[in-house]
């Protein structure tokens, strides 16, 4: 605000918030012009548009004077920098053409390429070996394309399969006769056995043997299959009934008319009939039994055609079969017997030399035409009679030979349990809650039953609110008999003695290996075993004890074995280090195994594990091995039963070092040998549930 002295002599001039003077009252209060404006005593707002006065372009700068766009700093380096005066555009200051920058920049990438290629190659890279465990050696190779497109030829098309040929036709049989026509009516009476010669009676006895039963033509039921009947006798033949001459007549009656008519081409006996055929004809001659008028002339020519062709085809099977038949009953008397047994007496008759049907009435019973009695048929035969005692078991009154001494109770074999392995619960001694330290103090002293254990374990936890639940999970094996069992418990952390729950589930120990089993593990894993032990010559493997050169060999060859693709062989648990081959006792009761090591397949490769074994040599020397225990692998066998082995931790030199074993010269202890094998036998610890 300015002095008094000021408005004195200059007057009041108010001044804005810039420092100007206000030009009139009106800019004091806001609104003032608006108001003033609906008096009509406002400001015109479109009074500087109409009083201004646009440049003319003349004045103007040409567009064609601004320089380039600017460019990229990391790209075009210093020249991308801005001039202090716009560059003038023309002469050496003008842009580039497209055909310019194209060809810089092949020529830059031209120079990058020379560059890279004159830059000495580096060293190649190793070899990396694939641990994946998968191979596509036995995958067969992708099918190509059939255009050839993919640089190979296509496969050749498949050629078309031949159609099967029908098979050959079978030779006519040696002994079968064509059937000839029956004689005419009008010569039955004056020859009665005219009907002779129709069929072959070798091949209805055939027949009779193998089961089939054709009455009215003398097959199966009216006689006798074993042994062939022979010529009828003329007092049976006069013995006929008038039915029996009626049918005949019929019957011939019938195969003249067959006879004046055309023949049919008879079928090819390859082919054979059907079950339903076989049926049929059957069904035809038990018809014309019972009634020959009711039989049609379509129905005796297909039983006809079907018996045929069954003689054609099966011919020799059922004389051979009938040929057998009179073979054992020649040898062991089978008709004999089973006369005797049903009250039947069998009296054999040469087989007929000419092959003729023989006709005969076969209502009659069994005693008109000389069979046996059904009644007696239906009789079972008695029991024998019990078998009389012996004089040395009668009593020793009875018998004056002295009495052998009773066996020995003692000497009397155990029977021997189906299965030496019995599953049962270990002893968790929960109430000492070693379950719920940190970490768990498993596993507890009361699970020891002889043996060591070799276990796997997991352990974790789970909330829910304030609730805090606590799980625990193990594997555990028997190194003494390889059963295996899975321990799962459950507890809340506020109170386990009393929330814990246990479950416990067990496996058998793995199952016997075969003999050639044990030789594929042999060739697989035995010798690659005893290769790396003698690599580590001079050496120490591991903490330098022994059972470490056994167990870091398996490791090897088990790693080995997975890079080719190759089931890995298990490694040591405890004390057993695969399939046991051989085991000996000299202070037990059970002797060495018969055959010895060599007997019982020890090879190279193997492992031995010796426990406070103790050796006397004949010259008088001593050794030990074990104290408590010893292992070693074993590089051959002599013949005479020498173990070369080689192993470390021997007389205090924890190096690898060769030895020798006899087990002639054990007296004490106890040796077992294994046999390295697959992983799958035995299983992986696995802690889950």
């Amino acid at each position: 605000m300015p002095d008094f002295k000021g408005i004195a002599k200059g007057g009041w001039h108010p001044k804005g918030k810039d420092g100007t003077s206000k030009e009139s009252w009106r800019s004091d209060n806001k609104g003032i012009n608006q108001v003033a404006g609906w008096i009509g005593r406002g400001k015109d707002p479109n009074e500087k548009a109409r009083d201004h006065v646009s440049r003319p372009l003349s004045t103007l700068k040409d567009p064609a004077a601004f320089g380039p766009p600017p460019k990229n700093v990391n790209y075009h380096g210093g020249a991308a920098l801005p001039d202090q005066i716009t560059p003038d555009t023309r002469w050496l200051g003008a842009p580039l053409s497209e055909d310019e920058i194209y060809a810089k920049q092949q020529a830059e990438e031209a120079q990058r390429e020379a560059e890279e290629a004159a830059k000495p190659k580096g060293p190649p890279l190793p070899f990396r070996a694939d641990t994946t465990g998968l191979s596509t050696a036995n995958l067969p190779p992708p099918p190509g394309r059939r255009d050839g497109a993919d640089g190979r030829s296509p496969a050749p098309a498949p050629k078309p399969k031949p159609k099967p040929g029908l098979p050959p036709r079978l030779p006519p049989r040696q002994n079968s006769n064509p059937i000839s026509p029956p004689p005419a009516y009008s010569g039955a009476t004056n020859e009665p056995d005219s009907h002779k010669g129709i069929l072959n009676q070798g091949s209805m006895s055939r027949l009779s043997a193998a089961g089939v039963s054709v009455p009215e033509f003398g097959i199966g039921k009216g006689r006798q299959p074993m042994p062939p009947p022979g010529p009828t006798s003329p007092s049976r033949t006069s013995a006929a009934s008038p039915v029996n001459s009626a049918q005949l007549s019929e019957l011939q009656s019938r195969f003249s008319r067959l006879s004046s008519s055309t023949s049919p081409k008879p079928e090819n006996p390859s082919e054979g009939t059907t079950f339903a055929q076989k049926q049929a004809a059957l069904r035809t001659a038990s018809a014309f039994r019972e009634d020959p008028s009711s039989v049609s002339l379509g129905d005796a020519r297909a039983a006809a055609s079907t018996a045929n062709n069954f003689r054609e085809r099966h011919g020799d099977q059922v004389k051979s079969g009938f040929q057998t038949a009179n073979k054992l009953n020649s040898k062991y008397g089978i008709a004999d017997k089973v006369g005797t047994y049903g009250g039947i007496s069998n009296t054999q008759t040469p087989e007929p030399t000419d092959p003729q049907i023989e006709m005969r009435d076969n209502t009659i019973s069994g005693h008109a035409n000389g069979g046996p009695d059904v009644s007696v048929l239906g009789k079972k035969k008695p029991p024998p009679p019990p078998p009389v005692k012996r004089v040395g078991l009668a009593g020793p009154a009875a018998s004056q030979e002295p009495i052998p001494p009773p066996i020995p109770l003692n000497s009397k074999p155990k029977p021997q349990p189906t299965s030496s392995h019995e599953p049962k619960d270990y002893d968790l001694d929960l109430k000492s809650l070693w379950f719920a330290k940190s970490p768990p103090a498993f596993p507890p002293p009361s699970m020891n039953r002889g043996g060591k254990l070799t276990y796997a374990s997991s352990s974790g936890w789970s909330s829910s609110g304030v609730r805090k639940t606590h799980t625990f999970t193990a594997h555990v094996r028997n190194t003494a008999t390889l059963a295996s069992s899975r321990i799962h418990l459950v507890w809340d952390a506020s109170n386990p003695t009393v929330t814990v729950k246990a479950q416990q589930r067990h496996d058998p120990p793995p199952r016997k290996l075969s003999q050639s089993e044990l030789v594929s593990c042999r060739e697989r894993y035995s010798n690659a075993v005893a290769e790396w032990s003698e690599s580590q010559m001079g050496s120490q493997v591991g903490d330098g004890e022994c059972w470490t050169l056994a167990n870091n060999a398996l490791k090897a060859v088990a790693t080995k074995c997975s890079s080719r693709g190759q089931e890995p062989c298990m490694a040591s648990q405890g004390f057993i280090h695969g399939y046991l081959m051989y085991s000996y006792f000299p202070s037990s009761s059970i002797p060495e195994p018969q055959g010895k090591v060599g007997g019982a397949g020890v090879a190279r490769g193997d492992i031995i594990q010796l426990y406070k074994a103790h050796f006397k040599y004949p010259d008088g020397g001593q050794a030990w091995a074990g104290a408590p225990d010893h292992t070693a692998v074993i590089t051959g066998v002599e013949p005479d039963g020498v173990l070369r082995v080689v192993e470390q931790n021997v007389g205090g030199k924890k190096r690898v070092q060769p030895g020798k074993y006899n087990m002639a010269h054990m007296v004490s202890g106890e040796v077992r040998i294994f046999r390295a094998v697959g992983e799958s036998w035995i299983g992986k610890l696995d802690p889950t549930w």
